[in-house]
């Protein structure tokens, strides 16, 4: 199948300020135990970074918190309390467990409430945060027949040495979609930056060796490759435990609980998802079988045959409101459009 896909203006105003062959922009984190910082009246935990950060996530081992809450402080202004969700989490719950990453902007200082059966439990918890540095992306670029330009991996800044885990292949059966969470409130020139402290986040603070999606979508549109191998092979991905073999999941970036995904963005988790079932001759509108794997947060138990759609949300086979219900409510139209360009570019 050969997809001709039209795609948002947005794509092509991406800055070429980052060519394939430069050095990638330094990413540092830095992690922060919250029992070492004191516990106010209220609840919460105040801790100040060395070295500013534009990204924050929270980790720990056991259950997880019920509640997390964070915001942050650049100079005397706050930002508002932004609650967490849990990461996907692992049928172990001694093994590391990670929040929702929530991209802060320039920020120095952190302030985190967390809560579990009524009880406070910030101390359980550690604070990264993270600085990906500021280099923008090379513009997005088709790299396969039909396929809808995407901002590669060595475009948007991605540092190789942090990609440790074995690729390991799969078949294509459906695509996942989420979105981030966190914010919506960014500059589409700070898109690669938000890519590379996800990336540092997922493959290095929670070890999973390398970013859990395999396309993320930015809020103008712009499509950026994810897990490395991920856009040239059916590469197993980490982002749905227990329904991440035979899946594709791609990644709105942005809040889409209460706010709408911008047009350009339903069109290009379209583009990619109609590229993507095409390769592997599945229809966007069809409906498919998944086995369940093992995870501590699905709907389902290990082993259990699954019927979805070939394009469904993340909280379908897991509990959690990602990709947001505004988010959710555009799957129809996803499916729809997905389906419109796979009928129009078949051979």
């Amino acid at each position: 199948m050969r997809l001709r896909l039209s795609v948002p203006i947005a794509l092509l105003l991406a800055s070429t300020a980052l060519p394939a062959t430069a050095e990638p922009p330094e990413t540092t984190s830095t992690r922060i135990a919250l029992r070492d910082t004191p516990l106010t009246r209220d609840a919460t935990r105040e801790v100040h970074a060395d070295r500013a950060f534009d990204l924050v996530g929270l980790t720990w081992r056991g259950p997880a918190p019920e509640r997390i809450e964070v915001r942050t402080r650049t100079g005397s202004h706050w930002t508002p309390w932004t609650a967490l969700e849990p990461i996907d989490s692992a049928p172990d719950r001694g093994t590391l467990q990670g929040s929702e990453p929530l991209w802060t902007g320039r920020a120095d200082t952190a302030q985190v409430r967390a809560r579990r059966g009524g009880v406070d439990v910030t101390g359980d918890l550690e604070l990264v945060a993270i600085d990906p540095g500021t280099a923008p992306a090379a513009a997005p670029r088709s790299n396969a027949p039909g396929q809808p330009p995407v901002v590669g991996r060595a475009q948007w800044g991605a540092d190789e040495a942090q990609m440790t885990w074995p690729p390991e292949r799969t078949e294509t059966k459906a695509v996942v979609v989420h979105h981030t969470a966190g914010t919506n409130d960014y500059g589409c020139r700070e898109s690669a930056a938000i890519v590379r402290a996800i990336y540092r986040y997922h493959a290095v603070e929670l070890k999973w060796g390398d970013i859990g999606y395999h396309a993320l979508v930015d809020k103008c549109g712009t499509i950026f490759e994810g897990r490395a191998g991920g856009l040239r092979d059916t590469i197993v991905g980490g982002h749905a435990r227990g329904f991440n073999q035979g899946t594709f999941g791609v990644s709105m970036m942005g809040n889409y609980d209460r706010v709408v995904p911008p047009p350009e963005t339903v069109e290009s988790v379209a583009a990619i998802s109609a590229w993507r079932l095409g390769t592997a001759r599945v229809a966007a509108d069809g409906r498919t079988e998944l086995i369940a794997g093992p995870a501590g947060n699905s709907h389902f138990p290990a082993g259990a045959a699954v019927p979805l759609p070939t394009v469904f949300g993340h909280r379908d086979v897991s509990r959690t409101a990602c990709p947001g219900q505004r988010g959710y409510e555009r799957l129809d139209e996803i499916r729809a459009r997905a389906t419109a360009l796979q009928r129009d570019n078949r051979p």
